[in-house]
């Protein structure tokens, strides 16, 4: 953790304090403490000094736990606060987490203190986020309603005035019908002993209010009102509404849709998470509950989508959706994660032997053949199974496991089923092997280029390049990035492979500069890590560069994907303006993909949205792929932004990227990635 904490430490023993403090500093936790054991000490500290944690022994004569974090709640400061004690007991804990206390320890047991500190704070942080971004939210919302919507403002509960929208929304046709009323006759007796009693005392209080009410029009029919209340200094009311009864109807429909996938009616990914999150904390929490985790790949299902066709791969990713949901009670869940990936959550699962039972009636399920338009299709599943375990802190820490069995299952032909402790030594012992091999490979020169082309769409004219790193092992010959890109980035060998790109990429541009005068205009795509980001000299490095190739900037493109922006969106700007200000352009890779909100678009430096191949492969006119590529080419001309095509790979996926107006495109369609040597003698000859 690169910032330095303040931590607030109640503790009545000097020496127990320092075990705490040594457990931090230990784990590269910089910190600034104090320690406090009154009450006093205690508000005097909330008041005038700002604290990112609060670590409190729960024995504290005259400052006991439950009374610190009762102070702590009152004082409306969302402060982490973690119990650390040598004498809590498991029932003590459980209350103390029930009352709002974010974790607890034992003293005799500091090691899972760091991470409890580094979670904490990272938590506390998203939620100032988030309440900053729903300020800003709320603000810009009552600006807009009060230009477009219905305006009344009343004076001692009497209506003084009315726009023609308001009173268009209640079914008035002047203002005389309205006037000089009181509001509650717009109110069923129920409503308005709401208003009165709820939303009064709120409106008096805090000047404003905001919500929902049921109003009755003139008629008497009644409507969902979306409404916003200010009260000004002379008592006067100012009512901003709109009909909102339409909205109200289709929330249920875009909360399901944004959780769940479109295809199967699964919960999606994002679902799964949040209930994985649930499990884990009760896990943590209930000694007595144990749960596990499914991950389920259909056998042969790229044979079955090539050769049949997508309609019936989406058959039967829909049947394998139906038969799996048999197996499962109400309390379980199974979540489709994306192409044939399933993955199932078994809550309360009592033993392994009920889980094995579970996964073989599955297995056999899954066996019986589909009819498909009286054409047999046969599948079977592979699964990784993950049992519960105090491990287990995050809920991708369990995906990333389950999937490592599934694999294991899928590569042993006996076993359609693989338990993740079984595997654990082989997985270490192979992700050991990979990482040392690849340090060898930086050392030894390993690693060589590929480029694919990328062409306008409409004039099929050569833009620019991709450059692609592969690694040529010496003994396994071509490794794909996807096996060790994962590694070098959780090794940090990442920043070294991506310098010798950059500098290998530069280079190559530099030579075909001067050697084919005429391609001036090409630009190479040049992929980074969040880690190469996080580089204090990651912009000293490519001037120098820059410089000593004597290339221009304008020849470059940064490609970066959605999940780097949300990593650390105030300093990954800072750095992209600072690339901007060398004509270097800026790609967001992969778009379309990650978790992010599109309302940081507008303040990103960037030039290209790169559409994801998922995308483009699946895309048709009458699918949701196609939407989405649709969605991404309006949004990029609304931007004044370039869209690039990944993975164009048919005549007909061509035809429908012109269609939407996206502009640049790359994919085996126009070629694979190919070596220097072979993109002059097969591209940039035949081009210049």
């Amino acid at each position: 953790m690169d910032e330095c904490l303040n931590i607030l430490i109640i503790e009545d023993s000097e020496d127990d304090a320092k075990l705490v403090v040594r457990e931090l500093l230990n784990n590269d936790i910089q910190l600034n403490s104090q320690r406090i054991q009154t009450v006093n000490s205690l508000h005097t500290q909330l008041e005038n000094s700002t604290w990112d944690v609060i670590i409190a022994d729960y024995c504290v004569p005259g400052l006991e736990a439950p009374i610190a974090l009762e102070t702590v709640q009152q004082s409306q400061l969302d402060i982490p606060f973690i119990v650390v004690s040598g004498a809590i007991g498991e029932q003590v804990a459980v209350e103390m987490i029930k009352a709002g206390a974010h974790d607890y320890l034992m003293k005799d047991n500091l090691t899972r203190l760091p991470e409890a500190v580094r979670r904490e704070v990272r938590e506390a942080q998203i939620r100032k986020d988030r309440r900053q971004a729903e300020v800003i939210l709320k603000r810009q919302q009552v600006a807009i309603e009060a230009v477009i919507d219905g305006i009344a403002i009343l004076l001692n509960d009497i209506y003084l005035y009315a726009n023609p929208a308001y009173l268009n929304l209640f079914g008035y046709e002047h203002s005389g019908e309205l006037l000089g009323k009181s509001w509650d006759s717009l109110y069923s007796v129920e409503e308005a002993t709401r208003f009165r009693h709820e939303i009064f005392p709120v409106l008096e209080q805090e000047q404003a209010w905001q919500g929902e009410t049921i109003a009755r029009r003139k008629d008497g029919s009644t409507f969902v009102q979306g409404v916003s209340l200010s009260l000004a200094e002379n008592e006067t009311l100012i009512v901003v509404c709109r009909d909102i009864s339409e909205l109200k109807q289709a929330q249920p429909h875009i909360a399901h849709n944004a959780l769940h996938d479109p295809l199967t009616n699964l919960p999606n990914r994002a679902l799964l998470l949040e209930r994985l999150d649930l499990a884990i904390k009760k896990a943590q929490r209930y000694e007595d509950y144990r749960y596990a985790v499914l991950f389920l790949d259909l056998d042969r299902f790229k044979v079955i989508n090539d050769s049949l066709g997508h309609l019936i791969g989406d058959k039967l990713l829909i049947g394998i959706a139906q038969r799996l949901k048999i197996h499962l009670r109400n309390t379980d869940m199974v979540a489709r994660l994306g192409g044939d990936e399933f993955v199932i959550l078994l809550e309360e699962s009592s033993s392994e032997e009920t889980v094995i039972e579970i996964v073989n009636r599955i297995i056999k399920e899954c066996q019986t053949p589909f009819d498909f338009n009286k054409q047999k299709i046969f599948s079977s599943v592979s699964i990784g199974i993950v049992l519960e375990t105090e491990n287990y802190l995050q809920a991708e820490e369990l995906l990333r496991d389950a999937d490592i069995a599934m694999y294991q299952a899928k590569k042993d032909e006996n076993h359609a089923y693989k338990i993740f402790n079984k595997a654990m030594y082989i997985k270490a012992f192979n992700r050991l092997t990979l990482e040392t091999d690849l340090r060898k490979a930086l050392e030894q020169g390993e690693f060589v280029l590929h480029y694919q082309p990328i062409f306008d769409l409409f004039d099929n004219q050569l833009m620019g390049f991709e450059a692609l790193v592969r690694w040529q092992h010496p003994i396994h010959g071509l490794i794909s990035p996807t096996q060790f890109v994962p590694i070098a980035e959780e090794t940090g060998l990442i920043i070294p492979l991506d310098g010798w790109v950059i500098r290998q990429a530069c280079q190559q541009v530099n030579y075909w500069e001067k050697k084919f005068p005429r391609s001036l205009s090409l630009k190479v795509s040049i992929n980074l890590s969040a880690k190469d980001f996080r580089k204090p000299s990651l912009i000293q490095e490519i001037d120098i560069l820059l410089t000593e190739k004597k290339l221009e900037g304008a020849l470059i493109t940064i490609e970066i994907t959605e999940s780097m922006l949300m990593d650390n969106l105030e300093k990954t700007i800072d750095v992209l303006n600072q690339l901007k200000s060398r004509n270097i352009q800026i790609s967001i890779d992969d778009f379309g993909t990650g978790y992010s909100s599109l309302s940081y678009l507008n303040r990103l430096p960037i030039d290209n949205l790169k559409i994801d191949r998922s995308f483009v492969n699946q895309m048709q006119a009458d699918k949701r792929d196609y939407q989405i590529v649709n969605t991404i080419t309006a949004l990029s001309r609304q931007l004044g932004l370039v869209t690039i095509a990944e993975g164009i790979e048919t005549p007909r996926q061509l035809s429908l990227l012109k269609q939407l107006d996206c502009q640049l495109g790359q994919g085996y369609f126009f070629s694979e990635p190919l070596p220097a040597d072979e993109i002059e003698n097969r591209i940039l000859y035949n081009t210049f």
